[in-house]
């Protein structure tokens, strides 16, 4: 059994945010010629970075699902490409569209995701969700690790999303890490308090 294609991103999402763990980094990034490990404030001054403009990442999210679903939804033959992605950046972004770039044409999870590109937003809010339950100074600690890999990971496609996120949480996901991560430009750290 394969894995339903809209939580199929939300473990590599997860797993993406022990990236910014200075515990993590430092088991494996090191310095070329003095074999040192990767400065705890460096990873710091890296997050805080990596914390600017989730806002505007999240926004253009929205803009590509937009886009994804209307050039899906109609007939082809009735719908013009370049209208749907200028309209979409108007609704959903703060920039101006630039003429003639065919953004779409770019797109290419147009082919692979067509018009369910809106799950990897949604991945994102499972993946947060996921990663708050975690002991952030220790990733490693307590029984959460063990008990995402038996929960989540063994089972996959053996049984729906919705129970893994369920069996896993405790309850289905919701939007409180999401915005938490979202809001981590203005905490003045970029990282997340230890749980």
């Amino acid at each position: 059994m394969t894995m339903e294609a809209d939580f199929v991103e939300a473990p590599s999402q997860m797993l993406e945010e022990w990236m910014r763990s200075p515990q993590v980094l430092a088991s494996f990034a090191h310095h070329y010629k003095t074999g040192e490990p990767i400065p705890a404030e460096l990873v710091e001054r890296m997050n805080r970075a990596s914390a600017f403009g989730r806002a505007t990442w999240a926004v253009t999210q929205n803009y590509y699902t937009a886009v994804s679903y209307n050039l899906y939804k109609s007939n082809p033959q009735a719908t013009d490409p370049d209208d749907v992605a200028q309209q979409g950046i108007r609704r959903y972004t703060p920039f101006f569209p630039t003429p003639e770039t065919h953004m779409w044409a770019s797109f290419n999870h147009l082919g692979g995701y067509s018009s369910a590109y809106y799950t990897y937003l949604w991945d994102k809010v499972i993946a947060e969700d996921f990663f708050m339950q975690f002991n952030r100074d220790d990733l490693l600690a307590g029984d959460t690790p063990m008990r995402y890999r038996r929960v989540v990971l063994e089972p996959g496609g053996t049984m729906s999303a919705n129970d893994l996120v369920k069996n896993f949480l405790g309850r289905p996901q919701n939007m409180t890490a999401f915005q938490h991560w979202m809001s981590e430009e203005f905490s003045g750290t970029g990282t997340r308090a230890g749980k």
